[in-house]
């Protein structure tokens, strides 16, 4: 190597050395560190956030503040051209979080990035890995139950995924997870098991009064399939005798028109026209507007109105 050479590769090390000595200094700690990317994530500038926030992650002093962190790093790793560094994030946080909606909400993020950068298969076959080491991995658990539920749409598989989940989240004195039993039991109905899906939206039905009138108008239809009138008629007016369907108007137009359809077939005609008026009101797709117009013309006739 030449003196010209030596000297050069002197410099670049001196340089290296010196950047990586101010890259450490640069904050004095994670809170410092949170405090400057916070600045910029406020501003939007979510880029420019990335670093200071990857320092406060490496200084952090415990998985509570790493969760901080990384809930924060979400909208940066969103941005970049590598995946892993996203995927790592929201699989931090559905591990660590001790809140059910940002878990869910994590999760939901997570699916729509692999799905986007066509990396769905790539998160399955790491997670089916993981659960060959540890079969109760709840976090592998948890994203395939509703990465099979909703991306890749395969209810065997779903429900296979949640009864384990359910397993390992599970004791005898913890309350039933409404929202996860409700996953459960449309998985159940997809799969065409209709009277396990009517089961356990009876059973979860009571648990939350929003939810209440939903649950019992899907236990009704899963009824009906099944070719039992008396259940699902029950079912119906345990839905009737709820707190009304009130999330969204197109919610509130499902649940009419479910109410309605299931009131039609069981002789309660005259019952079923109202439902089928309040969910013509309710939506403005054609396609339901017009099926729902059909079915109301069929209870009128029948009611004799």
């Amino acid at each position: 190597m030449s003196r010209l050479q030596s000297n050069f590769a002197c410099l670049l090390l001196c340089s290296s050395f010196c950047g990586l000595v101010s890259a450490e200094a640069k904050y004095k700690s994670a809170d410092e560190a949170f405090g400057v990317g916070a600045v910029f994530y406020n501003s939007r500038n979510f880029e420019a956030s990335r670093e200071p926030f990857e320092a406060a992650l490496k200084m952090a002093p415990d998985d509570k503040f790493r969760l901080k962190v990384y809930e924060a790093l979400i909208p940066s790793y969103r941005l970049l051209r590598d995946s892993d560094k996203m995927i790592r994030a929201c699989e931090f946080i559905i591990e660590n979080s001790d809140r059910s909606a940002q878990q869910s909400l994590t999760r939901t993020s997570l699916l729509g990035f692999v799905y986007q950068r066509g990396l769905t298969d790539d998160l399955i076959k790491a997670h089916e890995k993981r659960l060959k080491k540890d079969k109760d991995d709840r976090t592998s658990l948890y994203i395939l139950s509703e990465l099979y539920a909703r991306v890749k749409r395969d209810p065997q598989k779903a429900i296979e995924y949640t009864n384990r989940l359910s397993k390992v989240d599970g004791n005898d004195d913890a309350p039933v997870d409404v929202l996860q039993s409700g996953n459960l039991a449309r998985q159940y109905t997809s799969a065409r098991q209709y009277k396990e899906a009517a089961e356990l939206y009876e059973k979860i039905a009571p648990l939350d009064e929003k939810l209440a009138a939903w649950h019992w108008k899907e236990a009704a239809q899963s009824w009906l399939k099944l070719g039992d009138e008396k259940k699902a008629l029950a079912a119906a007016k345990k839905s009737l005798e709820s707190e009304p369907e009130a999330r969204n108007d197109q919610l509130a137009h499902f649940w009419h028109r479910g109410l309605g359809d299931v009131l039609l077939a069981t002789g309660e005609a005259r019952l079923a026209v109202g439902h089928f008026e309040k969910a013509i009101e309710l939506t403005k797709i054609e396609g339901y507007i017009k099926s729902t117009k059909e079915s109301l013309a069929e209870a009128r006739e029948k009611a004799g109105l």
